[in-house]
């Protein structure tokens, strides 16, 4: 389909391979990561906002943004006792000092014990920071948009195609289920044979899960945004992580929507999100009327659905919305039809604060070819149109059946597989836990857990990006 914006799906066959393979190169020391941490300046303004000590007890040992760093260093030593157990090395604490020293000077470096905190200190500590774990994620949520802003990402000066939009332009979302940090799912048990009765630790936050391969997983669900310049592994930057209540109404897309929308509400950079097939209709509608790209997959359950019928002059054309796109029924002399896709012309987004999304198709002709404008990725309510027309009255639902960028196509094969940054952050997430398996129970401590592991990998990102390392360069 030569004449079509988004050009024709290839084959996999005739596909090229587009992932950089991981070298020597990509990998970061524990001395190395530790050090970004430490001189990381949002740790800094995180303990800022924490309310001062009371002037009633003891002294405290540590400063906040001791007990900070100890979380950021958790995430990279993959639990509490080892992250002690290494603190407690006067060399490795040494790490911190100097951070404190570039940061805060040499009066608050020198006020420093001469080791790190013990674990019974940081468990003490935790208590503490899992009051405050909601306020510091909404502040890092906009010290971490403006590091990604800073190393190029989402630029607002850019010029933006909404047919071909760039990896730095989008958000790359995903939920995960994160292993429980224990089997036990009761409080108790009892043993048949014996009738002994046995009391177990549950995490409350914790649920049967059904993943995307329908495969059940026991734990919470956490979703996950972030964002990369180019494809070098450790670029990418975490902009927020959101926690998806067990039976939430409307689920992990709901609260992947609403965080989606906050991240294009301070970005106006940001063209949209990539995102698996938990996104419907009603969830690219909510994005679309934002004024945001949503690039996933059609729903396997969506059956061609017949759209309306043309009659321009003598001719007729039955048009049909299959496979995310207008295609047109046409009959053959053996009897048979076939739906054959409309070329696209152009995507066109208009509108200012509620945007209408449009395809620009050219149907062939034998008398010649026809513009036609097809509205997609929104759902037309009661009221938005003359009465009997609106989407909502016909039965239609337009955001289901109609992408903007539709799937099966070349433009969709080249831009969909970004979205494999957001599985490999869950690797990564993962591959920072201690046997793979969550290391906190409840939903507070759990968002300091996940809180800690975005300021050690943004860490090392905002590190590569201020030394201006080759690692970051497209041509590495």
């Amino acid at each position: 389909m030569p004449d079509d914006i988004f050009q024709d799906a290839l084959p996999p066959a005739q596909r090229t391979p587009r992932k950089r393979t991981f070298t020597e190169r990509d990998r970061r020391t524990l001395h190395e990561r530790l050090t970004d941490c430490a001189h990381n300046p949002d740790l800094y303004d995180l303990a800022e906002a924490l309310p001062p000590p009371g002037r009633v007890g003891r002294r405290r040992g540590y400063p906040d943004v001791a007990f900070l760093f100890f979380l950021a260093a958790r995430s990279v030593l993959a639990s509490a006792r080892r992250t002690a157990a290494h603190l407690e090395d006067p060399e490795i604490w040494k790490i911190f000092r100097s951070g404190v020293r570039s940061e805060l000077g040499a009066e608050a470096a020198l006020l420093l014990p001469e080791t790190g905190p013990t674990r019974s200190q940081w468990l003490h500590a935790q208590r503490r920071l899992r009051d405050h774990a909601d306020g510091l994620w909404d502040l890092y949520r906009m010290l971490a948009l403006d590091q990604a802003l800073e190393q190029g990402i989402f630029p607002g000066d850019e010029t933006r195609s909404w047919s071909n939009p760039g990896r730095h332009q989008l958000i790359a979302a995903d939920g995960t289920v994160l292993k429980s940090p224990t089997l036990a799912r009761a409080h108790r048990s009892i043993d048949m044979k014996t009738g002994e009765i046995r009391y177990h630790r549950i995490d409350p936050a914790s649920a049967p899960q059904r993943e995307g391969g329908g495969n059940e997983a026991y734990g919470p669900k956490y979703v996950f945004f972030s964002a990369r310049k180019d494809e070098n592994y450790l670029s990418r930057v975490f902009l927020d992580s959101r926690y998806v209540p067990h039976q939430h109404p409307g689920g992990e897309a709901a609260i992947a929507v609403d965080g989606v929308l906050d991240i294009m509400d301070r970005a106006p950079g940001c063209m949209g999100v990539l995102y698996d097939g938990a996104f419907r209709g009603t969830h690219r509608d909510a994005i679309a009327r934002r004024g945001g790209l949503v690039i996933n997959k059609q729903h396997k359950g969506n059956e061609p659905q017949f759209y309306e019928t043309l009659r321009p002059g003598r001719c007729i054309h039955e048009l049909w919305a299959a496979n995310g796109r207008i295609a047109e029924k046409v009959p053959f002399a053996d009897g048979t039809t076939e739906l054959v896709p409309v070329p696209i012309r152009r995507l066109e987004r208009r509108g200012t604060r509620t945007y209408r999304w449009y395809h620009v198709l050219e149907i062939p002709c034998r008398h010649g070819s026809h513009n036609h404008r097809v509205a997609v990725a929104t759902t037309s309510r009661a009221g938005e149109r003359p009465a009997g027309e609106s989407d909502e009255e016909r039965g239609f639902h337009r955001a289901e059946h109609l992408q903007q960028i539709p799937e099966y196509t070349r433009t969709h094969q080249l831009v969909y597989p970004y979205r494999s940054d957001a599985e490999s952050g869950h690797s990564q997430l993962d591959a920072s836990l201690w046997n793979g398996r969550l290391i906190s129970y409840g939903v507070e401590a759990q968002k300091l857990l996940t809180l800690g592991f975005v300021l050690a990998q943004n860490s090392t990102s905002r590190a590569l990006h201020e030394e201006g390392s080759p690692l970051l360069s497209p041509n590495a």
